[in-house]
């Protein structure tokens, strides 16, 4: 099962790479065909300048040579062949590419379904095997959980050589490659459980005192994963929040409204619910500040008010250090 899933994610990134030469062969051959049309009929009206370009469709003359020969000047069909040669070409790459999409779509479907499965066997597994038994004389926040959802926001770094935007398409598997990356690269905290709400992806740890370390770790992997993707042309930040969890029945409902917090879009900032708060303040020892960010409506019902207050987790400044 492990070796379908890896060979699936090995597949995507494949046809992604193949799709973005397919679609650059495509506008290509496009563009050289209207640039044959345009040249053939100029040379109908036997524009004097033209045979400055005549590099532009030296190998292409060589080629259609072999099997067509003009008979007279006035009568050259060369280029009109070399456009409808290039038209039917872009046609193909045309083609090629509807159906690599089709393709990827198809792989992505069916690792969200073993994603989605996997996620609600493991939270059956995690119900059965690890529900806390609180008592009365137990405070909540000693058995509370760490809860971290992220989202990756990405674009194209442009260039002057090419401002095209990323389709949808590419966004979610440029989404996915990073998301693999960041798995990868936590896989040392040795999470309770991980997994995808919305195509976010989320880690939850056992103890909830273990925040301090994750987040120390957490900055720099992050910043290492920006700079990896860069490389591709591709501008990462990231969206995250943090919270508490006590009851592992209420983890949908905990994730949801997490996920509702995400959508606020606040990129680089590491923001923390107001349970989170009020479990991290009980903590024997903090070693990281809590800001009032403001109160947000974070109700997905647009006829409920339902206002909580956020906070942003800031590095705790030394003593005689300037706050300014």
């Amino acid at each position: 099962m492990a070796y379908r899933e890896n060979n699936n994610l090995i597949q995507l990134n494949t046809f992604a790479q193949i799709l973005y030469g397919v679609k650059f062969l495509r506008f290509a051959f496009f563009f050289y065909s209207f640039l044959s049309f345009v040249f053939w009929f100029l040379n109908c009206f036997e524009v004097d300048w033209l045979w400055r370009f005549t590099w532009l469709f030296q190998i292409p003359y060589i080629i259609v040579s072999t099997f067509y020969t003009p008979q007279g000047v006035s009568a050259d069909f060369s280029l009109a062949i070399i456009g409808g040669s290039s038209l039917l070409l872009g046609f193909i790459f045309d083609f090629g590419v509807n159906n690599l999409y089709q393709r990827i779509l198809y792989l992505e479907e069916e690792e969200e379904r073993k994603i989605k499965n996997r996620r609600m066997r493991e939270k059956r597994e995690i119900k059965r095997q690890l529900m806390p038994t609180e008592t009365s004389d137990i405070k909540p926040f000693e058995n509370s959980k760490l809860l971290f959802l992220i989202t990756p926001n990405v674009k194209k770094i442009k260039r002057k050589t090419d401002k095209l935007e990323l389709t949808f398409q590419e966004v979610e598997l440029w989404k996915q490659r990073i998301n693999k990356k960041l798995i990868e690269n936590v896989a040392y905290s040795k999470p309770l459980q991980k997994g995808f709400y919305r195509k976010n992806l989320f880690l939850m740890y056992k103890d909830f005192n273990y925040t301090d370390d994750f987040i120390y770790y957490i900055k720099p992997t992050l910043d290492s994963i920006v700079i990896e993707f860069k490389k591709y042309g591709i501008s990462v930040n990231f969206t995250y929040v943090l919270s508490a969890l006590t009851n592992l029945e209420n983890l949908e409902k905990e994730l949801d409204c997490m996920d509702t917090i995400l959508s606020l879009n606040f990129v680089n900032e590491i923001l923390v619910t107001n349970r989170f708060k009020v479990t991290y303040d009980n903590k024997a020892t903090q070693k990281y500040d809590l800001q009032l960010k403001g109160e947000y409506n974070i109700s997905k019902n647009l006829t409920v008010s339902n206002k909580q207050a956020l906070y942003v987790l800031l590095e705790r400044k030394k003593k005689g250090e300037n706050k300014s």
